[in-house]
């Protein structure tokens, strides 16, 4: 579940701004394993809730410092990474360059409340590397967002943090097991951020190539899925980005 993150933080529209808060909750889905997501955003800094495999843990982002906190509640461990180093990662197997993506609008709409969910599908490509081989990464499927809502004032912040060349998002996990992934859905957000508030979504991940890796790639689990249930803008307490008191922190 760990691996879903960059999908959810997509979806979850990363919104910052210093006047607008905004919480959403639902579920995701990363092959068979599902779990319940909670995720808090107020200037900058978004808290991510899930459990996995029975444990519960917490990602931390802070896009001002450029910092990912993985927070493990059951070892009560704190992990920081840095994002710049991150995005280096994903440069060598998967280069900003090399990706080709299109988003287009289906027609299709569904209600979420007072939001108006407009359905796109996605068909990206990147040439990466699994171990010695050459391949190629694509990700197809169906993202539905909510445009001209009252909560869309929220995402100002993030548009702006998109068009800065060194916007990145990611978790270790990802970027080192598939790096192509990390980035393609990285950049997805700059595509995503203008159009809307995000619903949810269903992507379908896979490797072309005819090598053992690539074979090996297409057994695991390559359906990633979420769906926003509810969402508020209360003000959120600044206390719930904070690091945990008594935890191990391993820089």
């Amino acid at each position: 579940m760990k691996m879903l993150a960059p999908f959810v933080l997509l979806l979850s529209g990363l919104v910052s701004t210093a006047q607008a808060d905004l919480a959403l909750t639902g579920y995701s889905a990363a092959g068979p394993l599902s779990t319940q997501e909670r995720i808090w955003i107020r200037e900058g800094q978004v808290r991510r809730d899930f459990v996995d495999r029975g444990r519960a843990y917490t990602h931390l982002f802070d896009l001002g410092k450029r910092q990912v906190a993985l927070i493990d509640h059951v070892a009560r461990l704190v992990e920081l990474h840095d994002l710049k180093s991150l995005q280096a990662g994903t440069e060598i197997g998967a280069p900003t360059s090399a990706l080709k993506l299109s988003l287009d609008p289906t027609g299709e709409t569904r209600p979420l409340r007072h939001w108006n969910c407009e359905a796109h599908t996605l068909a990206a490509s990147m040439p990466t590397r699994l171990g010695p081989e050459e391949t190629v990464f694509h990700l197809n499927g169906k993202v539905w967002v909510a445009r001209g809502t009252p909560e869309q004032a929220a995402v100002k912040k993030l548009i702006d943090m998109t068009r800065q060349k060194d916007f990145f998002l990611g978790i270790p996990a990802a970027v080192k097991a598939t790096p192509a992934q990390a980035k393609m859905l990285s950049e997805l957000v700059r595509e995503l951020a203008p159009r809307g508030l995000p619903c949810g979504g269903e992507l379908d991940a896979r490797y072309e190539g005819t090598g053992p890796m690539a074979n090996l790639a297409r057994r695991l689990p390559a359906r990633l899925s979420l769906s926003i249930q509810d969402f508020s803008n209360t003000p959120i307490k600044p206390e719930l980005f904070e690091l945990p008191e008594g935890y191990q922190v391993r820089r």
